[in-house]
């Protein structure tokens, strides 16, 4: 036998091998439905993702991924419980097979992992004295009244953005948390507080004062680039799991579209203002957001 096909013998013959003992990456949607079990990461935070009183796993995330391993044949969720930093770190060592925790799209988070298209986008509102007598709906609007002062956290990024659109330092009212913020609306001490939509909205749902609403914005705050500020957030999956994220995205945009996600995202503060633009997937905030 010549020489040369000898030697293309051996080498098919090596690589051949290596093949054998090395098992094909199997498709995670098939292994999941195989099994009738998928595993989320979580960090017990409530509402995005977390485990109730008696003990079921529920929030936003939760409920999300339930509806779409459900339509896919898979009924038992377990989610693992782990602390926000080692979510991704857990997601890549195969702990568990999603992120499941609407974890915002971010640029550095893009390089170790692949999202899913955002679910939601968080926007700011604000907390007002009902009828919202100094019709503050807006950085400007609390600008431009004299005598309106704005409730925020100590240490928020909301700080910068009412500093930006002109509210003197004087009438930002610092407060060390959000339930201290919302007592100093009920006193009086501000006009109004602002936090995301879903932050707003679920602490006056568990307040239930009749005195204080929840009120959108007409102008989201604008960053230090002048466009506004606004974050987005999605599932968390390997990178090499690319059909099972495929199979995510396409049945989140049917959900979205026909109004079945914001029904389940909606008791969890999630409502239609939480809507991200159909327009808008995670390969393009990855991309785009500095």
């Amino acid at each position: 036998m010549d020489k040369s096909i000898r030697c293309v013998l051996t080498a098919v013959t090596a690589l051949a091998a290596v093949l054998a003992l090395t098992p094909a990456q199997a498709d995670a949607l098939d292994d999941i439905r195989a099994s009738g079990k998928v595993r989320i990461g979580i960090p017990n935070i409530n509402p995005y993702g977390y485990v109730d009183g008696d003990g079921k796993v529920t929030g936003q995330a939760p409920e999300l991924t339930r509806a779409f391993f459900a339509d896919m044949g898979v009924d038992q969720v377990e989610p693992v419980v782990t602390e926000w930093g080692a979510l991704i770190g857990g997601l890549m060592a195969g702990r568990f097979d999603i992120i499941a925790t609407g974890m915002l799209i971010q640029p550095e988070r893009c390089r170790q992992i692949a999202f899913g298209n955002p679910e939601y986008r968080i926007v700011s509102a604000f907390a007002v004295r009902k009828g919202n007598p100094k019709a503050l709906t807006s950085y400007q609007a609390v600008a431009a009244n004299g005598e309106a002062r704005i409730g925020m956290l100590t240490g928020a990024g909301d700080i910068r953005y009412a500093e930006l659109a002109g509210v003197p330092a004087g009438r930002r009212i610092l407060f060390p948390d959000f339930t201290a913020a919302l007592a100093g609306l009920q006193a009086g001490r501000v006009d109004a507080v602002v936090a995301s939509t879903v932050t707003i909205r679920n602490a006056l749902a568990r307040l239930g004062d009749p005195e204080l609403e929840y009120t959108e914005l007409t102008e989201q705050p604008r960053g230090e680039d002048g466009n506004p500020v606004v974050s987005y957030g999605g599932m968390g999956f390997r990178k090499q799991d690319e059909p099972l994220r495929e199979a995510w995205n396409q049945w989140l945009a049917a959900q979205l579209q026909s109004g079945r996600a914001t029904q389940i995202m909606e008791p969890f503060g999630f409502g239609s203002e939480s809507l991200p633009p159909s327009d808008v997937t995670a390969d393009q905030i990855c991309k785009e957001t500095k």
